[in-house]
């Protein structure tokens, strides 16, 4: 078990838990996409964003390098709002 996953489960708050439990989806996001695909850099969990797109039921995440998601963020947010879609982001910047 991951000590972020222990760290959720004995957190005294939500912001807390909810900070242990996003570093631990972005830690396997990170696991499964290795790079990011926009830049070619190699993944790290602190620099990494993780970026959700949501209608409905459907769901696409992608992680990207943090100075990626900084060229892109406007013009995805833009897209997405065009599509309909929401955008969830976690970013390990700033856990």
């Amino acid at each position: 078990m991951s000590g972020d996953v222990l760290r959720a489960l004995m957190a005294d708050n939500d912001a807390d838990r909810d900070r242990y439990v996003n570093r631990e989806v972005l830690r396997h996001g990170v696991m499964r996409t290795i790079t990011c695909p926009r830049s070619g850099r190699v993944l790290d969990v602190d620099r990494a964003v993780m970026v959700t797109t949501v209608k409905g039921d459907s769901r696409q995440a992608y992680v990207l390098d943090g100075a990626a998601w900084d060229e892109v963020e406007s013009e995805l947010r833009a897209k997405a709002a065009e599509l309909g879609r929401e955008v969830e982001v976690i970013d390990g910047r700033q856990l």
